[in-house]
C-alpha cells in the first residue's frame, strides 16, 4: 500500500523536524542535567541506574559540547534508529509494507515516540530494545542464526542502559520454550554464544554492584515492594495515562493484539507475532502488577512503544480486507493522527510557550529557569570569590548548576554537600573538596524561610547573601533558593572514603 508509505514519510520527517526544534529550544530537565554530570565521571555503575545514558551523553557532549545539542544529540539520533530498526521488524514480520510503515507513523504519533531525544536512561533503553527484537526477528523468521549473537549485543546493552530491559530477556525466553521455531534454536551454538556476550557486555554492571554492596540493585529493586496507595486503586491511574502516552488508538489494538493472538488471530501470519507479543508480555504483565500497589510513572513503558506500535498496526492489516478492513486502517490512522497531533502539539506549545497555568500537573515546568539561576548563582559566586558551589539534597539543582556552569566555561566544582551514594562516582578526592570562600545553595520554602536557617555546621562562616527564585514561565515559579556565603570548613564537611 503505497499510501501507507506515503503517510509514514510525510509524518516522520514532520516528527523529526518537530524535534529537533524543541530539543534544541528547551533547557535540560533536572534529571537530563544529572545524567550530564554522570557523564564527565564515567563510571561501569551508578546508584540511579546503569552507565549507557552516561556513555551516551558523554560522546554527544564530545561532539557538540557542552550545549543542547551535546546534551540531546546521541538520543536524538537513537530515536531515528528506533525507526529504522522498526520498519525493518515490520517487514520481516508482516506482510507486504503497510503493516510495517504504519507502525512507524504510529509511533512517531505517539507522546512516547514524541519525547525520545531526552537525555535519559529510556533513550539507550528503547534503542536497545528495540534493536534487539529486530535482531531476534533476523535470527528466528529468516534462519539466520549468526544474528543470535547480535540479539546479545544489543539486549546485554540494553542491559546496561536499564534494569527494566530484563523484561525483554524474560519474554525472549519465554518465546523460545514457548513456541516451535523458538525451541529449534536451542541446537544453534549462536544462540548461547549470544547469551554470553549480554552477560559479558553486562559483567560490569554486575561487578559495579558487587563492589559497592548491590546498592544499584537494592535502590531499583525496593520500588518492586513499595506501597503508595490503597491497593489497586492507581489502576485507572496506569491505564489513562498509558492511553495518553501512547495514543489511545495505537494501545487499543496493541492490546487487542495481544488478546487475539492467544485466540488464533496470529495463524494468518503464521507465528511471526509471537515474538512481539511474548517479548512484551512480560513487562505489560509485571507493570499492571505493579500498579495495584504503587505508581507506574508514564516513561517506564517507553522502551515497549515501538513494540506495541507494530502489534496495533499488525492488528488492523490482518483484518479481512472485505467488507470493511482497508476502511479500518484509515480511520485508526486518522485518528492516531489526530490524537497525536492534539496531544504532541499541545505537550510541545506548552513546553516552549507555556501558555497555561497547570501549576505542578505541569510536567514541562521542570525545563524552564534553570539557566537564569545558574548564571545568577555564577554571578554570586564570582562577587564573594568562592571556589566551590555546593547544593544540599537535590540532585536535580546539583546537575542544573553543573551543566549551566560547564556550558559558560566555570571549571568550579559543584557538589552536593549531603553524603549520598548516588555521587559514589565521584572520584573520592574531588568528593567534597575544603577550598574556601564557598556558596551554598539550599531549597527553601519561602524568602521568609531563609531567615530562619541554622548555621552550617560544615563551616565556621555563614551569612545568607539572598534569595533566588527559579521562574517557570510568566512569573509562576514557586521555586526559591537561599543562597550562603561559607567559609572556614570544619571537621563536620564529610569526607569520601
Amino acid at each position: 500500500m503505497v499510501g501507507a508509505e506515503v503517510f509514514a514519510l510525510v509524518v516522520v520527517l514532520a516528527s523529526l523536524a518537530a524535534k529537533a526544534f524543541v530539543a534544541l529550544s528547551l533547557g535540560l530537565d533536572g534529571d537530563e542535567a544529572y545524567y550530564a554530570l554522570w557523564s564527565a565521571y564515567l563510571s561501569p555503575g551508578y546508584l540511579d541506574h546503569p552507565p549507557a545514558v552516561a556513555v551516551m551523553t558523554a560522546l554527544g557532549r564530545l561532539i557538540g559540547s557542552d550545549t543542547l545539542l551535546g546534551v540531546r544529540l546521541l538520543p536524538f539520533v537513537a530515536g531515528i534508529a528506533v525507526l529504522a530498526a522498526l520498519y525493518r521488524t515490520g517487514r520481516l514480520l508482516l506482510p507486504g509494507r503497510s503493516a510495517a510503515a504504519l507502525a512507524v507513523a504510529w509511533y512517531c504519533l505517539s507522546l512516547q515516540g514524541a519525547v525520545n531525544f531526552v537525555a535519559t536512561p529510556d533513550a539507550p533503553s528503547t534503542l536497545f530494545w528495540t534493536l534487539s527484537l529486530w535482531a531476534a526477528a533476523e535470527a528466528v523468521i529468516r534462519s539466520r542464526p549468526t544474528w543470535s549473537l547480535a540479539v546479545g549485543l544489543f539486549a546485554g546493552a540494553g542491559l546496561a542502559s536499564k534494569y527494566t530491559n530484563a523484561w525483554f530477556g524474560i519474554g525472549l525466553v519465554v518465546f523460545l520454550l514457548g513456541t516451535p521455531e523458538g525451541r529449534r534454536q536451542f541446537a544453534r551454538w549462536q544462540l548461547w554464544a549470544g547469551g554470553l556476550v549480554a552477560l559479558l557486555i553486562f559483567a560490569p554492571v554486575l561487578w559495579w554492584n558487587y563492589q559497592h554492596d548491590w546498592q544499584s540493585f537494592l535502590f531499583q529493586g525496593a520500588r518492586v515492594v513499595s506501597f503508595e496507595e490503597e491497593f489497586g486503586r492507581l489502576v485507572s491511574e496506569f491505564v489513562i495515562s498509558q492511553a495518553v502516552a501512547m495514543g489511545p488508538v495505537l494501545l487499543l489494538f496493541a492490546l487487542l493484539a495481544i488478546g487475539a493472538f492467544f485466540l488464533g488471530y496470529g495463524k494468518r501470519a503464521g507465528s511471526r507475532l509471537a515474538l512481539p507479543v511474548l517479548t512484551t508480555l512480560p513487562l505489560l504483565a509485571y507493570f499492571l502488577i505493579h500498579a495495584l500497589h504503587a505508581r507506574v510513572e508514564v516513561n517506564w513503558l517507553q522502551p515497549v512503544a515501538p513494540a506495541l506500535a507494530l502489534l496495533g498496526a499488525a492488528f488492523v492489516c490482518l483484518l479481512p480486507t472485505r467488507p470493511f478492513g482497508r476502511w479500518i486502517v484509515a480511520v485508526a490512522s486518522a485518528l492516531q493522527l489526530v490524537s497525536g497531533l492534539a496531544l504532541i502539539g499541545f505537550a510541545y506549545v506548552q513546553a516552549a510557550y507555556y501558555p497555561l497555568d497547570l501549576s505542578y500537573a505541569d510536567r514541562t515546568r521542570m525545563l524552564r529557569g534553570w539557566d537564569k539561576l545558574a548564571a545568577e548563582v555564577r554571578q554570586l559566586a564570582d562577587e564573594a570569590g568562592a571556589q566551590v558551589i555546593w547544593t544540599e539534597g537535590n540532585y536535580r539543582l546539583t546537575g542544573e548548576l553543573f551543566f549551566y556552569g560547564q556550558a559558560a566555561g566555570d571549571s568550579r566544582p559543584v557538589r552536593d554537600i549531603a553524603p549520598h551514594p548516588r555521587y559514589d562516582f565521584l572520584p573520592p578526592q574531588t568528593r567534597y573538596p575544603s577550598a574556601s570562600p564557598a556558596l551554598l545553595v539550599a531549597s527553601v520554602k519561602s524568602p521568609a524561610a531563609a531567615a530562619d536557617l541554622p548555621p552550617r555546621p560544615e563551616f565556621s562562616s555563614n551569612r545568607l547573601v539572598t534569595v533566588l527564585k527559579r521562574d517557570e514561565g510568566a512569573g509562576r515559579g514557586e521555586e526559591y533558593y537561599a543562597v550562603l556565603a561559607v567559609s572556614g570548613p570544619t571537621g563536620a564537611l564529610p569526607r569520601a572514603d
